[in-house]
């Protein structure tokens, strides 16, 4: 007794967690075990499968509208930066910067 009250005047937070770790420690192992496979229920074949399942998969329709969208943004962002370097190559060679 004389222990733990002088410990808690020096650190009051240390005991705090000693007296949640005995708490923890007077339960039985086997709840903890029966907890872990309720977190990872996902981690399995059965549960890989449900997600699976669960998943929205895009039409083939929607497939191919995002790509052409994607593409077309592609080609038009090329098409810019060509530009750009055109534009600044033209501007060194007007003021003999250039080549």
């Amino acid at each position: 007794m004389a222990e733990t009250k002088t410990k808690e005047k020096n650190n009051p937070t240390l005991t705090k967690v000693q007296g949640k770790d005995a708490k923890k420690n007077d339960k039985k192992p086997e709840k903890e075990l029966k907890e872990v496979p309720i977190q990872l229920k996902w981690f399995s074949w059965n549960g890989i499968k449900t997600e699976i399942k669960r998943i929205r998969w895009p039409k083939f329709s929607e497939m191919t509208s995002n790509t052409a969208k994607v593409l077309v943004f592609c080609i038009l962002f090329g098409i810019f930066f060509v530009l750009c370097d055109l534009v600044i190559g033209k501007l060194l060679l007007v003021i003999g910067v250039g080549a």
